[in-house]
């Protein structure tokens, strides 16, 4: 099947509609990429859910959050958005009962999938599942709240969609705190989930785009040698 270009720029401002967050793969241990995402929803107003089987609760900033066993276990899922950060076969039977349950949108961490979790998930939310390395991300190892999020979360506010309500109460439009504003915006963070990230471009990526990427790689590493073989790539891409 033939891919289509992906607007990633609008899924993951869709992403950032929902009412509330859940977050696949939450734990208490601050060296895990689930701790650090579901941290980084807290201080921005954002209703986060953390998503663990293993555990009833997790501990985050000194305080403890009552965890839930898997999307069809969340209370609102068509107003509800899934951050994933687990391995890709955990991910895959996820994004299915993510699926069943309704859920608004995914967004899968680096690390968390591969091409065939990507697929699935662009397959069954056309316009609101992200993930890769299509146009559009600051960071250096694809698409990642942490890096992407802050930027996303603007972007939502000028689609034209209606906030949904909760509860009967319509949220406010959120902002991103100032002191917050660009704080994961550094192209050296690193986004993956702890689980190998394969540094192939996903074939969801523009061509246009992996060109560019390849050509800059070839480029910066010609600033540090005279290597023929290096002059020769950049010549094919220039072709």
């Amino acid at each position: 099947m033939a891919s289509k270009a992906i607007d990633m720029r609008k899924a993951a401002a869709k992403f950032f509609t929902a009412s509330h967050f859940a977050v696949a793969g939450a734990s208490s241990n601050p060296q895990k990429f689930g701790h650090r995402i579901f941290a980084w929803y807290l201080p921005r107003d954002l209703s986060a859910i953390p998503l663990n089987p293993m555990t009833p609760s997790i501990s985050v900033r000194g305080k403890d959050y009552d965890t839930v066993a898997s999307p069809s276990k969340v209370s609102d899922p068509k107003h509800t958005s899934l951050s994933v950060i687990t391995p890709p076969p955990v991910t895959a039977k996820l994004l299915q009962e993510a699926k069943e349950a309704g859920i608004l949108a995914v967004w899968l961490q680096p690390g968390s999938f591969t091409d065939k979790e990507l697929e699935y998930a662009i397959e069954n939310w056309p316009d609101a599942a992200v993930g890769g390395f299509a146009d559009g991300t600051v960071g250096g190892e694809g698409w990642c709240v942490l890096v992407d999020g802050d930027a996303s979360i603007e972007a939502s506010k000028s689609l034209n969609v209606e906030a949904p309500a909760s509860n009967g109460v319509n949220r406010p439009k959120r902002q991103v705190p100032r002191n917050l504003r660009g704080i994961h915006s550094s192209r050296t963070d690193r986004c993956s989930a702890g689980h190998r990230v394969s540094k192939r471009p996903s074939k969801h990526e523009p061509v246009v785009g992996r060109k560019a990427r390849v050509k800059k790689h070839v480029l910066d590493r010609m600033g540090k040698t005279e290597n023929i073989k290096l002059r020769q790539i950049l010549a094919n891409l220039e072709g």
